[in-house]
């Protein structure tokens, strides 16, 4: 790395020409891919950058909290207790459902996004057909996983389709090669 571009490896890099960005915790770069040869490409950055600060190892405060737990155990050190969860009120489990929901809802939408951009590369299709019907029974069990904790439905019905679609992720998982 140098202040004005770098060298990257990897098996998968972009063509010569695309713009990138590279992200380091807090820190962003635009680049332009100038060269690719060999599973290695060259960057030229859009601006220059602090070589030092991009190299320093990050900081990471969970990392060191943990450390010093294991100092203090390792140092006969008897752990603080810790009072248990209140139970969730009938309000939080409703604020819970409704953020798993999203969840679910956010995972199916970029399943889906990528199931699309997939299927609409025909030598993709051709030789990744059968997978490609994997990412569709992937949102549907999400989907009625979602239409279950919403409890939108009749929570049979939602369970008998769960029931079909395990089946058939289970047959999708068996075709595996």
């Amino acid at each position: 790395m140098s202040v004005t571009g770098a060298l990257v490896e990897g098996a998968a890099l972009p063509d010569v020409g695309a713009l990138v960005q590279l992200v380091r915790g807090s820190l962003i770069v635009h680049a332009l891919v100038v060269w690719l040869a060999g599973g290695q490409c060259g960057l030229k950055f859009s601006g220059s950058v602090d070589v030092q600060e991009w190299r320093a190892g990050p900081v990471n405060g969970e990392q060191e909290r943990v450390d010093e737990v294991v100092r203090l155990v390792k140092a006969g050190a008897v752990p603080l207790p810790v009072a248990p969860l209140a139970p969730a009120g009938p309000a939080q489990v409703g604020r819970l459902r409704a953020r798993l929901r999203d969840d679910l809802r956010r995972a199916c939408e970029l399943l889906d996004d990528l199931g699309s951009a997939l299927a609409s590369d025909p030598g993709i299709v051709e030789r990744h057909g059968p997978k490609l019907q994997n990412l569709d029974i992937a949102m549907q069990v999400i989907a009625a996983v979602e239409a279950g904790i919403a409890e939108q439905g009749d929570l049979t019905a939602i369970s008998v389709k769960l029931l079909g679609l395990r089946r058939s992720a289970a047959h999708a998982l068996r075709r595996r090669i």
